[in-house]
């Protein structure tokens, strides 16, 4: 397993909802009927993300540059 790593989640209400964005991994969203609950949702989606993520890099077909 990787490393852990602190990420920084911003929540926001949206109608009866709140939602959680993670601002490193954008594509990591999650919701709930609670603040506590979007968080959690969105950490789950994060773990998702950075397993997909560890996998598309280890690809051989991925080059890293500078930029």
């Amino acid at each position: 397993m990787s490393e852990k790593k602190d990420y920084k989640i911003m929540v926001k209400r949206d109608g009866k909802y709140y939602v959680g964005y993670c601002l490193e991994i954008p594509q990591a969203r999650g919701q709930g009927d609670t603040k506590s609950q979007a968080i959690e949702d969105t950490k789950k989606a994060i773990k998702i993300c950075r397993a997909y993520l560890n996998k598309k890099t280890t690809s051989s077909n991925v080059i890293t540059v500078s930029v």
